[in-house]
């Protein structure tokens, strides 16, 4: 049930920061595990069970992990920490950009319940 602070737009910019700070957490433990032999570097993908969820209406969208099938080094570790670097920076910008539309709908309705004077 939609309500007024819990419509769908309101679910997904909440769905989308849990699994933005998901993603930053396997980039994080992926780094730390960067030296550790026969490590497999994770990756979270939610962008697609996401838009899946909205098109059919539902909430039900699901944060996937996978492996990230980079390339192994010798000691089997497949951790790349220019592509974990690069996803950290895209995450962060990601999880800035979400943070300003919920500050944006927030202030919206926050202008609505004040009304006109």
């Amino acid at each position: 049930m939609n309500t007024l602070f819990s419509d769908t737009t309101t679910w997904a910019l909440e769905h989308a920061l849990t699994a933005v700070a998901e993603r930053q957490r396997a980039a994080s433990h992926n780094i730390a595990n960067a030296a550790t032999p026969g490590f497999n570097a994770k990756r979270v993908d939610f962008e697609a069970s996401l838009a899946a969820a909205l098109d059919r209406g539902s909430q039900n969208a699901v944060i996937t992990t996978r492996r990230a099938n980079t390339p192994e080094g010798i000691n089997g570790n497949d951790v790349s920490l220019e592509e974990e670097s690069s996803m950290l920076l895209r995450t962060e910008i990601l999880y800035e950009a979400l943070i300003a539309a919920e500050n944006y709908k927030l202030g919206l309705l926050r202008t609505a319940m004040r009304g006109t004077t």
